[in-house]
């Protein structure tokens, strides 16, 4: 795989991007990469790409939303602090829309870590996805950590069974 041994990592201070960095971690250390933490914000709406969302973004001041900024890469990088060592990082606090500053930074990188946070189909449509916007544009391969599950979505996926009764020829199409 081409690269220069850079495995950047989108961080928003969810559980999810907990996940991505330990695995970004995890990798960085198989290939012996760096890893680049990267924490996107920003004060103006986003672009508007397809079909205007129906919840605007409100206006923050650029002081209030590097502090936020800034809270969320550190609530992570407290998270995995016993996972970092003998991996070399990088931390990034970039003043853009993060979807946008995500595939700018990791032009050239192996690999653009993201984690999922398990979004309804609906809200993603309100709130658009960052890891859509990647997949599309970023010129490396992203990796999408999967969604945490609760207990109790463990819990019933581990008891749940489907058994399906289908005839074995289709009945009429009228």
């Amino acid at each position: 795989m081409a690269g220069n041994g850079k495995i950047v990592v989108g961080v928003d201070g969810s559980d999810a991007s907990v996940d991505a960095v330990r695995w970004a971690l995890e990798e960085a250390r198989k290939r012996g990469a760096e890893v680049h933490v990267v924490t996107a914000w920003h004060t103006d709406p986003p672009p508007v790409e397809g079909p205007p969302p129906m919840v605007g973004t409100p206006y923050r001041a650029r002081e209030s939303a590097l502090a936020e900024g800034q809270a969320h890469q550190n609530r992570v990088m407290e998270a995995v602090r016993g996972a970092t060592e003998g991996v070399a990082m990088q931390l990034h606090m970039v003043d853009q829309w993060p979807p946008r500053a995500l595939v700018h930074i990791s032009a050239g990188a192996d690999l653009l870590v993201l984690g999922r946070h398990g979004h309804s189909w609906l809200a993603e449509r309100l709130l658009g996805s960052v890891t859509a916007y990647c997949v599309r544009h970023a010129t490396c391969p992203v990796v999408i950590t999967p969604a945490r599950q609760t207990a109790k979505a463990r819990e019933h996926h581990a008891t749940e069974h489907h058994v399906v009764e289908a005839p074995a020829t289709p009945g009429p199409l009228y």
